[in-house]
């Protein structure tokens, strides 16, 4: 009886310093134990994958992308004649 009593002592104090253990590695951001949830990368995608609303939110950052490299036709600032070997510089507020 002694013996049982004694190894559910031992027992519950590796189970103690376990979880410490765990937590101080989950502090250092090696493994995930008790306070940080987050879904696998994995887990993550098809979530993002299933909801309209991440859809959506999807879909404008790549038309604003988008929107941001297309840049409407100017002609240059400066234009080059090389027969006459002249540049003409205009300003860009003109």
């Amino acid at each position: 009886m002694l013996f049982v009593g004694a190894g559910v002592v031992a027992l519950g104090v590796a189970a103690f310093l376990a979880d410490r253990a765990l937590l101080a590695l989950e502090a250092r951001g090696w493994v995930y134990w008790r306070r940080t949830k987050t879904l696998s990368s994995i887990g993550a995608d098809i979530a993002q994958e299933i909801a309209p609303g991440s859809q959506a939110v999807k879909r404008a950052m790549e038309q604003e992308r988008v929107r941001k490299n297309v840049r409407p036709a100017q002609d240059p600032p400066f234009q080059v004649d090389l027969d006459k070997g002249t540049v003409r510089i205009r300003r860009p507020d003109r």
